[in-house]
């Protein structure tokens, strides 16, 4: 094995974001942390540069990946990545899934080059440095909570291993620096915590775009709602929801298709912005390539039927007829309206901490039918239909699971949301594709998590693979 030995800098991971394509890990050049950070307007560009590899993760990857595994998207072209996937057949060697576990590590390196350099840069105010620290301690809980989902698993559900959780940063790589993989519960406690230290070092608000394009205390708040309702803790989800449902800054958008159709609406707790210069991959996937895109991902007749059943649901009508090379009809999403053009991604929605509400309300210490009811109401009738009759805690767990799906097909929720409510096993089972005859079920449990790149484990021998695997 040939031992590679490298020093990350700040100004490198920037520039290999900006100046190329390739996902390789090793720099091209070396440039010291000094210069990363030796005044106020090179500290910024750090943090921009976080953000231009945070574009990375949600462009498109959570929601396809996700999705795809699920029973919502289905591939219709080709591209065998997403094919093993959607097929419950992915391998170590699956380049989107390498891809996307490079990038979220890159997130935490920059995330950790910015909290342990940012205090000593000159002039830059306590203020901004309160404000970029807590901006990286956000970030950085948000990659711990992708990877902790995606590689681990959910404690008390599915897994009891994390991942490798690394909060200093990179300086060099031997055999002697080969980490473990942390427990799942230390996972999600190192996410927990960098989201709390960014609530209490971020700013309530900022102007202009920057209210939804960067992390705020409200973004940090509705990331520990989701991550506290995966971990069952559910009066803690429904106060963070509460936060930030009280906060005049965010509100329900009607028609729900304002929400994908326009910018930072007041629909967005956190959006990831996009340029034409470097649009979001979003639509490529989700629109034909007769329509300039790839064409390769749409939605599951299955669902599709089960969203246009009610022709009062508005939802629907975020979706676009088209016919496959081999003739047969399928529907598209069309919450991103153009291909290779600069729309923004919602990552995070005030809707859906209505939904997180109403789960924890009936699930929490104290089990509220009412306000579980009203905060699916919201959810409702901003979509057209009449209140909810669920009135049991089964029933409504029911519905919000199928709102759930409703409200948030193509964002990247489905997966998760069946497993955290143990139900991923009976859910997809026999599940059908456009092209081809064959019936997929997920069948082994263990298939809950991702691989981690065969390129890692065969770098870090201590590097545990997950068991379905080996």
């Amino acid at each position: 094995m040939t031992k590679t030995i490298y020093k990350y800098s700040l100004v490198v991971l920037v520039a290999l974001v900006f100046g190329c394509n390739t996902l390789d890990q090793e720099p091209r050049s070396q440039i010291s942390t000094d210069a990363a950070f030796a005044d106020p307007n090179s500290a910024q560009g750090a943090v921009n540069g976080m953000y231009n590899i945070l574009q990375g993760v949600y462009e498109w990857r959570v929601q396809v990946l996700s999705d795809v595994a699920a029973d919502v998207s289905q591939q219709v072209d080709t591209w065998d990545a997403l094919i093993n996937i959607d097929e419950f057949a992915v391998t170590p060697d699956n380049s989107e899934v390498g891809d996307f576990y490079a990038i979220l590590y890159r997130l935490i390196d920059i995330s950790n080059a910015i909290i342990a350099n940012v205090d000593n840069v000159p002039e830059l105010s306590d203020a901004l440095k309160n404000d970029f620290k807590g901006q990286a301690y956000g970030i950085r809980g948000i990659a711990y909570f992708e990877l902790a989902r995606f590689w681990g698993g959910i404690p008390g559900v599915y897994g009891t291993e994390g991942v490798i959780i690394r909060t200093q940063p990179s300086v060099g790589i031997d055999e002697s620096s080969y980490a473990t993989r942390a427990s799942l519960v230390e996972t999600y406690d190192q996410a927990r915590t960098d989201l709390e230290m960014g609530l209490s070092l971020l700013p309530d608000t900022r102007s202009g775009n920057d209210l939804r394009g960067r992390l705020v205390k409200a973004t940090t708040r509705a990331m520990l709602a989701r991550l506290h309702l995966y971990l069952k803790e559910y009066d803690l989800a429904a106060q963070y929801a509460t936060d930030v449902i009280n906060d005049a800054n965010y509100t329900l958008v009607r028609p729900y298709s304002d929400i994908f159709n326009n910018k930072n609406t007041t629909e967005s707790i956190f959006e990831v912005q996009f340029t034409l210069t470097d649009n979001s991959g979003m639509r490529n996937w989700y629109y034909p390539a007769s329509a300039g895109a790839r064409g390769g991902t749409a939605l599951h007749e299955a669902f599709y039927a089960d969203l246009s059943a009610d022709p009062l649901d508005e939802r629907h009508q975020m979706t676009d007829a088209r016919t496959t090379t081999s003739g047969a009809t399928v529907y598209y999403p069309t919450k991103w309206p153009t291909a290779n053009d600069d729309n923004n991604i919602q990552a995070i929605r005030i809707a859906e901490m209505y939904l997180i509400r109403a789960e924890a309300r009936i699930l929490g210490t104290t089990v509220d039918i009412a306000g579980a009811q009203s905060d699916i109401d919201e959810i409702r009738d901003r979509a057209g239909l009449g209140a909810t009759t669920a009135a049991t805690v089964n029933d409504l767990m029911d519905e919000i699971m199928d709102q759930r799906k409703k409200e948030f097909f193509a964002e990247g929720h489905r997966w998760f949301d069946l497993i955290r409510t143990g139900r991923i096993l009976t859910t997809l089972t026999g599940i059908t594709r456009t092209e081809g005859s064959t019936t997929y079920s997920l069948g082994d449990p263990d298939r809950q998590v991702f691989p981690f790149p065969s390129k890692d484990t065969q770098t870090n021998p201590n590097l545990d693979q997950n068991d379905a695997y080996k």
